[in-house]
C-alpha cells in the first residue's frame, strides 16, 4: 500500500470543466422585456475544477481529469487552469466537439444566481492506466458525481491504496445513485439541499451526524451565510461560524471555493503535524489522527475564503489573497 511520503500530488479531481459567462442584472426577467446589462465577465467554472483552482492558489499540487472540446471555449478553459497552476495533462481534448458553457444571471441587489448550462458534447473520459497512477500518487481524490463510470473506477483504486475520497455534494445534485457514492467517501461536505435529501432531516446538526454514521470520517454541511456544521472523525461536532459580509456581489463558486480551501489547508496541516510514527500511514488513517484544533482551523480558513469570494463576480477571479484570509481569521500560515 502506498504511504504518505511517496505521494507527489495533493488533489486529483474528476468533474466538468466549463467556461462561466456572468451577466449582472437589476432583476430577473419574468417575461418578454429589454434590460440593460450592468456588467459582464467570464471565468473558469465547474465545481471540482474551481475547487482545484482554489486549492492550487493556496499551495496544493492538483491535477484535473476531464474531457473537453478543441473549440475556443476549451482553449479558454485550459488557459484558466494554467493561470492557477492546475495540471491539465489528464484532460482529454476531443476534436470537433463543444466544451461546456454556463451563462449565469446575477441579481445585483442580492448576489443571487440563475444558471443556464450548455453541457459539453465531448465523450466522457475513459478510465486509463494513467488515471490509476495519478490516484495512487495523490493524497485526495475530489469528486462531485460527474463522469460516474470513471469516478467509480477511481474510487475503487483510491480505497485500495489509501487515498482519501472527498465528495462535494452540491444543491440539486442528489439522486439515489449518489447514496452509495456518498457512503463510500471519507470527506463528505454537502450543501443543505443535498444533506436534507440524503439524510431525510432538516436539522443540519443531525444531518451531519447521520452522514458521519453512514461512513464519512469528516462530515460537513454548508449553509451559505449561516455557516457550516461538521462532525470530526472521532464523532465530535463542530459549528463553524460564518464570516458575514456587509454586502454580497455574487455567490457563484462560494461552495466550490470552500471545498478547495478546505482540502488545501487539510493537506497542509497533515504535513505540518505528521510525526515519525505516522509516516507509514495512508491518507485515510492520517485523517483519523487529525486533532480538533487543526480541523477547526481548516474549516475556519475555508469559511473565510468562501465569504471573501462573494465580494466580486465569478468563482475564481475574486479569490482573496492568502494574506487577506489570514488577516480576517487570525490564523497563522
Amino acid at each position: 500500500m502506498s504511504t504518505f511520503p511517496q505521494k507527489h500530488i495533493d488533489i486529483v479531481g474528476i468533474g466538468a470543466s466549463t467556461l462561466d459567462r456572468f451577466i449582472v442584472v437589476d432583476h430577473y426577467p419574468t417575461g418578454r422585456e429589454v434590460q440593460q446589462v450592468i456588467s459582464s465577465t467570464a471565468d473558469g467554472g465547474g465545481p471540482v475544477a474551481t475547487a482545484l483552482a482554489v486549492a492550487s492558489k493556496y499551495g496544493a499540487r492538483t491535477v484535473m481529469i476531464d474531457s473537453i472540446g478543441d473549440d475556443m471555449v476549451g482553449r479558454h478553459i485550459l488557459d484558466d487552469f494554467e493561470k492557477y497552476n492546475v495540471n491539465t495533462d489528464a484532460i482529454q481534448v476531443e476534436s470537433g466537439v463543444n466544451s461546456g458553457v454556463a451563462t449565469i444571471l446575477v441579481k445585483q441587489s442580492t448576489g443571487e444566481r440563475a444558471v443556464f448550462f450548455e453541457r459539453s458534447t465531448a465523450t466522457e473520459p475513459e478510465f486509463l492506466d494513467a488515471h490509476k497512477q495519478l490516484i495512487e500518487s495523490a493524497h485526495i481524490l475530489h469528486i462531485n458525481g460527474r463522469h460516474r463510470q470513471l469516478m467509480r473506477s477511481a474510487m475503487a483504486i483510491a480505497k485500495e491504496v489509501g487515498t482519501i475520497i472527498s465528495l462535494d455534494g452540491g444543491a440539486q445534485r442528489y439522486d439515489e445513485d449518489m447514496k452509495p457514492i456518498t457512503e463510500d467517501s471519507h470527506i463528505v461536505i454537502v450543501a443543505r439541499d443535498y444533506a436534507e435529501k440524503y439524510t431525510g432531516t432538516t436539522n443540519l446538526e443531525e444531518a451531519c451526524r447521520i452522514i458521519h454514521e453512514r461512513g464519512a470520517l469528516i462530515a460537513g454541511v454548508t449553509d451559505g451565510a449561516n455557516g457550516s456544521y461538521f462532525v470530526w472523525p472521532d464523532g465530535t461536532p463542530y459549528r463553524c461560524e460564518p464570516f458575514s459580509q456587509e454586502s454580497v456581489i455574487d455567490t457563484t463558486g462560494a461552495g466550490d471555493s470552500f471545498h478547495g480551501a478546505f482540502l488545501a489547508r487539510l493537506v497542509k496541516y497533515i504535513y505540518k503535524t505528521m510525526d515519525t510514527a505516522q509516516m507509514h500511514m495512508n491518507g485515510q488513517e492520517l485523517l483519523m489522527h487529525c486533532n480538533h484544533t487543526d480541523l477547526e482551523h481548516v474549516a475556519i480558513f475555508a469559511s473565510a475564503v468562501a465569504a471573501l469570494n462573494t465580494q466580486g463576480i465569478g468563482g475564481r477571479t475574486p479569490l482573496p489573497s492568502l494574506e487577506s484570509v489570514l488577516s480576517l481569521t487570525g490564523l497563522e500560515d
